[in-house]
């Protein structure tokens, strides 16, 4: 999620300011018309027009920090979330309050710099009213814009809280997935290497060394979504020696992928569980010898095997597809294609451009 990171009151300060005192002093121009008041402009000239864009202006930052201030209090003893009425309700009329109370100021202000005793009650009345109508309002337009963005960035903040759980999460889902691989793993290969050790003891040393190998990949790679097509087959050329330990030439393993596809990506291990899967769930002897093909078309990984399933499986920790397919959901919308084709089962996983 992108957050738009920028200060709201530093922005207001510098622009919002000078714009809402200029409205403020234009749109009090021409709806006050006294004859008074034209007299002030006659008599002093440019430095009347110029003082009231100051104070307008002024005014406009005063009114501001004000606003500032009020709901920096308020945040406090009655926030939004609490009691939404009762802090509009309060906020909007200490606004309203002080905006008035400003204005007076500024009025007072005029009468002792120009000396304008002369100004009867009828004449401040006539500029004071229409005067404060629009300050309230651009009061009124301050606070809501102040509150708007304020509730803008709290759901941003919630919603970047709440991406960053999901991505934890995330990991953590993925972290459980890929841990789940190792205990069958590991039985697999200790039995054999039991077997070896007793049979033939030098390629028993060989294949404890090939299974340091694809262990010490598995280490490396455990904290890892995901790999590149090149390092898991590198991995799966270990493994397949393992495999070969216990099947002999009844095991055959054809690999067909150009290097292009080799830069992709895929899951951690998901590659080295489908080979694990096809050995598990299938006959293998010299009457029903296994054959299993890995081959890529560009963005496309398809690993097949000849169809020949045991009558009883072996024990299974219920990982196989479905922990893969979990975990293609938890990195990106696609997902794997399984297909039983009576004599040839192929699942094809999509490669991953990351």
């Amino acid at each position: 999620m992108k957050v738009f990171s920028f200060s709201l009151r530093a922005w207001m300060r510098y622009f919002g300011s000078p714009l809402f005192g200029i409205i403020l002093y234009i749109v009090a121009f021409f709806l006050v018309s006294d004859e008074s008041f034209e007299e002030y402009y006659i008599s002093f000239g440019a430095w009347a027009y110029i003082y009231d864009v100051i104070i307008a202006i002024a005014w406009s930052a005063i009114n501001l920090e004000i606003s500032f201030i009020v709901s920096d209090a308020l945040d406090k003893v009655l926030p939004w979330t609490t009691k939404p009425f009762w802090r509009f309700l309060t906020q909007s009329s200490l606004q309203l309050v002080l905006t008035i109370l400003m204005l007076f100021g500024c009025l007072t202000s005029y009468i002792y710099v120009f000396h304008l005793e002369q100004w009867t009650e009828h004449d401040l009345t006539i500029i004071f009213i229409p005067t404060a109508i629009i300050a309230g309002l651009i009061s009124l337009l301050v606070m809501g814009v102040n509150v708007g963005v304020l509730f803008f960035q709290r759901w941003q903040a919630t919603q970047l809280e709440a991406e960053q759980l999901k991505q934890a999460n995330l990991e953590n889902q993925i972290q459980i997935l890929t841990q789940q691989l190792d205990p069958h793993f590991l039985f697999n290969n200790f039995n054999t290497l039991s077997s070896l050790i007793e049979e033939n003891p030098k390629s028993a040393n060989q294949f404890l060394a090939k299974m340091s190998d694809v262990y010490r990949y598995v280490l490396l790679n455990r904290d890892q979504k995901v790999v590149t097509l090149k390092e898991e087959l590198e991995m799966i050329e270990a493994y397949t020696h393992l495999l070969k330990e216990r099947f002999g030439e009844h095991l055959q393993v054809a690999i067909d992928i150009a290097l292009p596809q080799q830069r992709l990506s895929l899951p951690v291990l998901a590659l080295q569980n489908l080979v694990e899967n096809a050995v598990k769930h299938n006959i293998i002897n010299a009457q029903n010898p296994l054959l299993i093909t890995i081959r890529a078309n560009k963005d496309l990984l398809a690993v097949e095997n000849t169809f020949q399933p045991k009558l009883h499986a072996e024990n299974s920790n219920k990982v196989g597809l479905k922990n893969i397919q979990d975990r293609y959901k938890l990195l990106s919308k696609k997902s794997i294609k399984v297909e039983n084709k009576g004599q040839l089962f192929r699942v094809t996983l999509p490669l991953l451009d990351l």
